[in-house]
């Protein structure tokens, strides 16, 4: 792994952290120090000015600074070992103010000694309990009644770290016996910190005692898998990735759910799953290989759809029963689409004839009647009319990200985004620029991370200079409306995107999600085209746009775009479907001829190095003004890369999953036929 690599892991470790975190450490670190400082001194008010800070560092730490806290865990400094320096703290600044009497002091001693054996009891019993609840399957959409899943313990036990607050009757109370020169309110608060922690012992172990049953996991398992077969799912879409890479598997539930064949998504990774889109197939998530490779499939399944390739992949393509097929998450001429793993699955399935031909000129090693060609469904969205609805000529760069083989001209953003954006910021007459990268863009190299910084600024910059011009006309309150009404609407989509909303944990997200959530979906449909429109709204016709966020998405962003900058991508299959002209960036500045030869998806695109001097005059061609000399090859290239326009797409598409569910159970049946 190379420095800038190993720099870019570190720096991930600290997201969300590094604006306050080292902020949220260091003053908790300092609260204790002073906070024995004080006591030795001794100082009752200091001591209680520290231990308040103390408290409010170790509340915000879970949340706020979470890597810094794991640190302190590391080094020796953990909660457990914190809480007891400030119970040393309290009995120092006891003994030096000679309050209470020796005998109480030793009865102070001994009852806080009795608190940390209270509070790590409880966070063993908090614990069971959270194992418990971390089901071996996860699920939506199925009825898990017979599971008898108890309600959510309460946040004493869910989070047991609550429990550092156990001293806090203590701790007052000395202060008071300090203050008062009295026994009794620390004896008050011993007493109260007492109660409080045999209180929240016994709710923990009620809780331990409501969950035992979920302990026997294959009893668990069993139960699941009973409900499945009685479903008797036909077609699996099966997905295992890193959590950036989930859209991978979201981009196909919509066309997913389309299909007339009872349908199941099977995902692997925990954390993924709620990152999982709205949809109305039952989802299931092993994150265990055990249980998933011992989980029974119903005998019903016959196709399981693969959107990534990933090592996980082969605990569903072991069953022979089931025709495994490579789908993808995009057409493209990356190696991705043509990749030789693709030889494990029964079939590919790619949009177009052109899609075929890459897999024979790459000899990976997939048979040509492996292959199948579906087009590409989820285009529908997608305006082919070539008009679009603003006044102002209007630019999209959609560049894709650095990938994962370290070559420099996988994206045009840090070779040349900025020189790019710049020639369209300072283009006369005026254009406006959507500036959409892609989720995962600097990911990997710092390099693309500060150019894609830069882009922003230099947007941000371009429009305010358009605003102070005042050559476009404005409607501020209009705008402002907008904005705000948007805000709420993306606020309302993500309570709407996950169907478990603000469930407690694993086990209670199974729960309340049992049944699909069709009325939600509806909502969450209407409000996602609600909030776009307000998008658009939310600024004037001729500002140029940084789009990052889920609204307004990449087919929303094509329909207003008159002309497509991008790299070498599945971008480009799928704005061809558009029909409107594109622009595909040859970073490396390889003669065009040898550029359109390896990567046949450019050859009805305008092409642009790394100069960016072409760039005028292909504008120029395209908005009107010139002769756009690849419209009638781009109407050739639409049927090479997304098949014909008839039947559709979604008709090709569920025409070959039956297809190969009745080829495979051909086939059973004739294994299992007598010799």
């Amino acid at each position: 792994m190379n420095a800038s690599r190993i720099l870019t892991s570190i720096g991930r470790r600290f997201e969300g952290d590094q604006a306050v975190g080292p902020a949220i450490a260091g003053t908790l670190v300092l609260s204790y120090a002073l906070l024995l400082t004080a006591a030795v001194w001794p100082n009752a008010a200091l001591v209680a000015v520290f231990a308040l800070t103390g408290y409010a560092a170790e509340a915000l730490m879970g949340g706020r600074a979470l890597y810094f806290g794991n640190a302190l865990s590391q080094v020796g400094l953990g909660i457990a070992l914190r809480a007891m320096i400030r119970d040393v703290a309290l009995l120092i600044l006891l003994a030096r103010e000679r309050t209470p009497s020796a005998g109480w002091f030793a009865a102070v001693a001994g009852t806080l000694v009795l608190l940390h054996v209270l509070r790590a009891v409880h966070s063993y019993v908090a614990l069971l309990v959270t194992e418990r609840r971390r089901l071996p399957v996860l699920t939506r959409g199925i009825d898990l009644t017979r599971l008898r899943l108890p309600a959510p313990p309460p946040v004493t036990v869910r989070q047991h770290r609550s429990m550092v607050y156990l001293d806090v009757p203590v701790v007052v109370g000395a202060l008071l016996t300090v203050a008062a020169g009295a026994a009794w309110p620390v004896i008050v608060g011993l007493a109260v910190a007492l109660v409080a922690g045999v209180a929240a012992l016994a709710l923990a172990a009620r809780h331990l005692r409501l969950n035992r049953h979920l302990a026997d996991r294959e009893h668990v398992l069993k139960q699941v898998a009973e409900e499945i077969a009685a479903y008797e799912p036909e077609v699996v879409l099966y997905f295992s990735g890193a959590e950036d890479t989930v859209y991978q598997v979201n981009m196909w539930l919509e066309t997913f759910d389309r299909l007339a064949n009872k349908k199941m998504i099977v995902m692997r990774e925990r954390t993924n799953l709620p990152l999982l889109g709205r949809t109305s197939s039952p989802v299931l998530c092993f994150p265990g290989g055990t249980e998933m490779m011992n989980f029974p499939m119903p005998e019903t399944t016959r196709v399981a759809l693969f959107p990534a390739n990933a090592g996980k992949n082969i605990h569903m393509l072991r069953l022979p029963e089931i025709g495994c097929v490579f789908i993808g998450h995009g057409d493209s001429d990356k190696a991705a689409s043509f990749s030789p793993f693709s030889k494990v699955y029964d079939e590919v399935w790619v949009a177009g004839p052109a899609g075929r031909e890459r897999y024979r000129r790459s000899d990976a090693g997939v048979r040509d009647d492996e292959i199948v060609e579906v087009g590409r469904p989820q285009l529908a969205p997608i305006e082919t009319t070539g008009v679009t609805p603003d006044p102002m000529f209007t630019v999209l760069y959609a560049p894709t990200w650095e990938g994962w083989t370290g070559d420099r001209f996988h994206t045009s953003v840090a070779v040349m985004g900025p020189k790019l954006v710049r020639t369209l910021l300072d283009h006369a007459p005026h254009v406006r620029l959507l500036y959409k990268p892609h989720p995962m863009a600097g990911k990997n190299d710092p390099a693309v991370r500060r150019a894609h910084q830069k882009i922003v600024k230099m947007i941000a910059e371009a429009n305010a200079a358009r605003d102070a011009g005042g050559q476009w006309p404005a409607d501020p309150a209009h705008h402002a409306a907008a904005r705000r009404r948007m805000e709420e609407l993306t606020a309302r989509l993500a309570s709407l995107g996950r169907e478990t909303g603000g469930a407690a944990d694993e086990a209670e997200e199974s729960r309340v999600a049992a049944e699909p959530d069709l009325a939600g979906d509806a909502l969450w449909r209407d409000t996602a085209a609600e909030g776009e429109q307000a998008y658009w709204e939310a600024e004037g016709w001729w500002r140029h746009r940084v789009v990052t966020g889920a609204i307004p998405n990449l087919y929303a962003c094509f329909n207003h775009a008159d002309l497509l900058i991008t790299d070498i991508s599945s971008v480009v299959a799928d704005f061809i479907a558009s029909g409107k002209p594109y622009v595909v960036t040859n970073g490396a500045d390889l003669p065009d001829a040898e550029f359109r030869r390896q990567n046949p998806s450019t050859s009805a695109a305008y092409l642009v190095g790394r100069d960016c001097k072409g760039l005028p005059e292909i504008l120029a061609a395209v908005d009107g003004v010139g002769e756009d000399l690849m419209a009638e090859r781009r109407s050739e290239l639409k049927h090479q890369l997304l098949g014909p326009d008839s039947p559709d797409a979604m008709t090709r598409f569920s025409q070959a999953v039956d297809a190969l569910a009745a080829k495979r159970s051909r086939e059973i049946m004739e294994v299992g036929e007598p010799a």
